[in-house]
Order: C-alpha cells, then sequence, then structure tokens
C-alpha cells in the first residue's frame, strides 16, 4: 500500500511542474501581438518631412516662381540697356548742334577780308534765331544772301542781285527764292570729295590777320570735271561765321585764292 501511495504523489508532482511550465511559457504570436501597438506608436511620433522643412524654415520657393523672378529682371536689365545708349546718342547729336548753332554771327558787322587778287566784304545785314542776312561784294558785284542757319544746317533760302537797298533787313518778309542749298549740314561727314558740301573738321585752330580762332568748323566740296577739280573750303568760328574761304582750281592753268579775315566793324 505504500508503494501505491508513493507512485500516485509522484504523478501529482510530474503534473504539477507541467501545468507551472504551460502558464508560464509565452508563444512567438503572443509576443509579437504585445510589441504590435509599441511599433504603431513610434509610427505616429515620427514626423513627417514637410512638418520638419516647416520647422527648421527651409522650405523653398516653387521653381516656376524662381523663374518668374529671373526672367523679370532679366527684362528690366534689357530694358535699361536702350534707354542708355539712346540717352548717350541723343547727348552726342546735342553738343554737336550746339557747336553748328554757334557759328551764327552774334551782331550785325562789316567783315573785311584779305586777297592778292579783289576786294570782298561780307555784311551780317541782320539776323534772328534761325535766319542770318548778309551781302558779299566782290569788287564791284553785290549779292544780297538770306541764309537758313539752325541747329542742323547753314542754307541758302533767298539770293538777290545787285540789292537798291543792301542795307534794309528782309528777315521780317520775305519768301524763299531758291531752293534750299547747303553750306553745312550735321548729317554730311567726310574728305569733302563730293560736290556736296561735308564737314572735314569740328575743332580747327586757325590763325587770321584778324584773330586767332578755336573751335573752327570747316566745311568743303569739290567739283570734278574731266581732269580738272574745283575745291571750295570755308571756315566758320563761333560768333562770327565765315573767317576764311580757300578756292582752289586745279586744271592746267589752275590757281588758288585765299580770302582771310583782316578787319570787323560794327554795322
Amino acid at each position: 500500500m505504500s508503494n501505491s501511495r508513493n507512485i500516485f504523489l509522484t504523478s501529482l508532482l510530474i503534473l504539477s511542474m507541467t501545468v507551472f511550465s504551460a502558464c508560464s511559457a509565452s508563444s512567438p504570436s503572443e509576443k509579437a501581438e504585445k510589441k504590435e501597438p509599441e511599433n504603431t506608436s513610434v509610427e505616429k511620433e515620427a514626423p513627417s518631412e514637410e512638418d520638419a522643412a516647416v520647422n527648421e524654415g527651409t522650405v523653398e520657393a516653387p521653381a516656376d516662381q524662381e523663374e518668374s523672378s529671373e526672367e523679370a529682371e532679366e527684362e528690366n536689365t534689357d530694358s535699361e540697356e536702350p534707354a542708355a545708349e539712346e540717352d548717350q546718342s541723343s547727348s552726342e547729336k546735342e553738343e554737336v548742334n550746339l557747336l553748328l548753332q554757334e557759328l551764327k554771327p552774334e551782331k550785325n558787322m562789316i567783315k573785311t577780308f584779305e586777297n592778292k587778287d579783289f576786294s570782298l566784304t561780307e555784311t551780317i545785314v541782320d539776323h534772328n534765331d534761325t535766319h542770318v542776312q548778309r551781302v558779299f561784294k566782290v569788287g564791284e558785284m553785290v549779292t544780297l544772301q538770306i541764309l537758313k542757319w539752325d541747329q542742323d544746317a547753314i542754307q541758302v533760302v533767298y539770293e538777290e542781285s545787285s540789292p537798291k537797298d543792301p542795307k534794309e533787313s528782309k528777315l521780317s518778309n520775305f519768301k524763299p527764292n531758291k531752293e534750299m542749298q547747303p553750306m553745312a549740314d550735321i548729317s554730311r561727314k567726310g574728305k569733302g570729295d563730293t560736290p556736296q558740301w561735308e564737314i572735314i573738321s569740328e575743332n580747327e585752330t586757325l590763325e587770321v590777320p584778324y584773330d586767332t580762332f578755336e573751335h573752327v568748323v570747316v566745311v568743303r566740296n569739290t567739283v570734278k570735271a574731266g581732269n580738272k577739280e574745283t575745291i571750295n573750303t570755308i571756315y566758320y568760328a563761333p560768333g562770327i561765321g565765315m573767317v576764311k574761304e580757300v578756292y582752289e582750281d586745279t586744271g592746267k592753268n589752275g590757281k588758288k585764292i585765299e580770302s582771310v579775315l583782316k578787319k570787323v566793324e560794327e554795322l
């Protein structure tokens, strides 16, 4: 009987140990189920890329917006450059115009020229903002001319031979009787080797018996006939007009005549 009791106690001990081991053990699936909530929590707490960019202040403008800004800046730069070039061009033209305008006689006067062949006088009878009336006397021949004298050109617009009263002003009431003949034109610059008057120099210093002049403008024209050339050169000084004239004939019996300013008297 004691043996039966010992066997019963031994069986009971083994059963108890088996139940204890089963309760304390955990299956792999249970462990996974316990860890899943922890992973989900971590994923929710991690900040997104957009939130990180906002927090760090590194949000960049869209690419299209940047390109539009760059194009606008380029357009502004391009529009400024032609304007600067235009202003510079206008400034240069104005300077030349003023130089030509300054050649106009400032007062009525009688100018006597010296040459070896004949006597020559130029009388400035009258002048205003746009015209100059003058009388040439070469020997016994008298010619009255009215010049349109503005910022762009000096042009003969009226001419009369042997006027009745050479000293009478006609500027307030005259009608042009000639097609405009340019004596100087700022748009015509060159060597003076054409029939048209061309500006060949704009800033000469010239000494004549009457005085020495600076900023002298020189114009010239050349008429060719076969092997012969007739060259006319006129020198204009600021505030007084013509101060020298040179006539040259290059033919077989050619000659050269220079008329230089010798005396100036007020009219």
